[in-house]
């Protein structure tokens, strides 16, 4: 018999007789008798699915017990491929020229620089691009679209002032109007260090091309070290051997 119709007839019952407080107790202790056999039957269901969804887990876990291991190193992959991705942007950025946006730059900045110094009385001493000039502010703003995704903020405000960015590019130009040479990078190499005391350095190699405006053509090894303090992010970054880069170009420039 349906559930539902023996507490109807019951209910109906106990409203419609004339009956004892007895008897209705009686009848009272009925319905609820039914009603928690009806959730013992609910209990066990719940349950017996906990239990269905702890095994899962358990043989899933013991099925592959690399998983996690699986993801720790995926992870950790991850982060060395952001690392490497840092140090050859760099790279490229610091070996490939001319780069016109900052030849550009460096002329407008030369005749700023020329500006200040016929307006200032004979005989004075040195001066400064004002920080807040357009050519100045233009510098800036290449320099931080160059390098300031890959340096830590502490590393990237020594930039500027230590002449780390566009440094070879520099060496080229060097206050004169026309630009000495080309540079062409390839067969970049990042490695990270395999020395567990020092898990954030990485050790790099790359090629360099220079050909000055003779049209004379040199191969140059470059060799460095630089240290991702956080992923993608260096706190530091150095050119060890230049492989005679910066003579060759000094060179050509009759120095």
């Amino acid at each position: 018999m349906d559930p539902s119709k023996e507490f109807d007839e019951l209910f109906q019952e106990m409203q419609h007789s004339d009956r004892s407080d007895h008897a209705r107790r009686n009848s009272w202790l009925k319905i609820q008798n039914k009603v928690s056999k009806k959730k013992r039957h609910i209990a066990p269901i719940f349950i017996s699915v906990i239990m269905v969804a702890v095994a899962c887990f358990l043989v899933f876990t013991l099925v592959n017990p690399n998983a996690n291991t699986d993801n720790k190193l995926a992870t950790e992959m991850a982060i060395e491929d952001n690392n490497k991705a840092a140090v050859t942007a760099v790279l490229k950025s610091e070996f490939t020229a001319p780069n016109e946006e900052f030849i550009l730059i460096q002329k407008n900045l030369d005749k700023k620089a020329d500006e200040i110094r016929e307006s200032l009385p004979e005989g004075s001493g040195g001066f400064e691009i004002p920080a807040d000039s357009p050519e100045w502010l233009a510098y800036e703003g290449l320099v931080e679209e160059t390098y300031k995704p890959y340096f830590m903020d502490y590393m990237y405000d020594h930039l500027i002032p230590t002449n780390i960015a566009f440094s070879y590019h520099y060496e080229l130009y060097h206050l004169d109007e026309e630009f000495q040479g080309e540079m062409k990078v390839s067969d970049i190499q990042v490695n990270k260090s395999e020395n567990e005391l020092t898990p954030k350095h990485y050790d790099f190699t790359a090629q360099v091309e220079y050909k000055n405006n003779a049209g004379e053509v040199s191969q140059h090894g470059i060799r460095g070290r630089a240290i991702l303090s956080e992923e993608g992010k260096m706190g530091d970054f150095r050119i060890r051997d230049d492989g005679g880069l910066r003579e060759k170009i000094s060179e050509a420039r009759g120095y």
